[in-house]
């Protein structure tokens, strides 16, 4: 993939020629798949089945966080016109997720490269896929290049992932004992503490924050690749050192690792309901958002420039 094409997610969207039926695995007959709004930006790493480099979640896992995914979504797409459709792409070596819309088929595809990552865990994989669903119902900022306006830009369906698809999947989970396995950060507790009141709220603020945190740090190693698009610094993204860049105008492509921590975290902490849609064409409706003065939780400015005039 090129530049302009991971930059703008265009062109291609809507040729898609993507045909698989829903929910099936690899047949090894597939025709060719024309595919943007990649998760990762562009790089080098390529992890087969067989590969010595694989490791992160099995099989069974990989299609347990799918189902979970489809339980959730497939009524909620179905509700506005379309049909929701995830190819198994499990013997993919792609490191990566992607999605697509093809007529009113809107399609996400989960590729075994990336599950097979070495530090990539269910949670991991899960929010991955919420990041691709975000491209399909995060609302606004949106790509404007043809045939991309259905498709929330990169740092907003990062935001989608951790606020309203991640902590409606896992709500139920009994996330404070999964949380006993985990070392969570002073910054992450102080965060959710704010963000919410109750028990079962805070955590599952905390486990969607961990889970972006994994996801931040996978970006991050493949970004620091030899031949990587992106130009990651020397510091790996952490809670205590959040970006501290101001665009001058949103950014629709991928931010670095560390604004998509800062993100990942902001959508944790947000207070707003997961219930409720982000809007189509301004950036406060179902949103925590310096329009409004909120205080903490709204998109971070290392990727998104709010409202001329009314943040703090």
């Amino acid at each position: 993939m090129t530049k302009r094409m991971a930059l703008s997610c265009a062109l291609l969207l809507t040729l898609s020629l993507t045909v698989h039926a829903h929910g099936l695995p690899e047949t090894g007959n597939e025709p060719t798949e024309i595919k943007l709004c990649d998760f990762a930006p562009e790089h080098d790493l390529r992890i087969p089945v067989d590969s010595k480099l694989a490791g992160g979640i099995s099989r069974e896992e990989y299609d347990r966080v799918i189902d979970r995914v489809e339980a959730l979504y497939t009524k909620i797409v179905a509700a506005r016109g379309a049909t929701l459709q995830i190819n198994r792409k499990w013997t993919s070596d792609e490191v990566n997720a992607s999605a697509t819309r093809s007529g009113k088929t809107w399609i996400v595809n989960a590729y075994g490269g990336l599950a097979r990552y070495p530090s990539i865990t269910p949670d991991g994989e899960l929010m991955v896929l919420c990041h691709e669903m975000g491209h399909h119902m995060g609302g606004f900022p949106r790509y404007s290049g043809f045939g991309s306006a259905w498709a929330s830009d990169e740092g907003q369906s990062d935001y989608f992932a951790t606020m309203k698809c991640f902590r409606r999947i896992i709500e139920n989970d009994d996330n404070e004992a999964i949380l006993a396995t985990m070392e969570v950060p002073v910054d992450v507790s102080r965060g959710c503490q704010l963000g919410f009141v109750s028990a079962k709220d805070i955590a599952i603020c905390k486990r969607s924050a961990m889970t972006g945190k994994v996801l931040a740090q996978v970006l991050y190693e493949l970004g620091r690749r030899r031949g990587a698009r992106s130009a990651e610094p020397a510091n790996p993204p952490a809670f205590d050192t959040p970006s501290q860049a101001q665009v001058s105008a949103t950014s629709h492509g991928h931010p670095l690792a560390q604004c998509r921590l800062d993100t990942y975290f902001a959508g944790a902490i947000c207070g707003v309901s997961g219930l409720v849609d982000f809007g189509g064409t301004e950036g406060v409706t179902g949103a925590c958002s310096q329009e409004n003065r909120d205080p903490f939780g709204f998109r971070p400015r290392c990727w998104y420039k709010p409202a001329s005039g009314n943040w703090l």
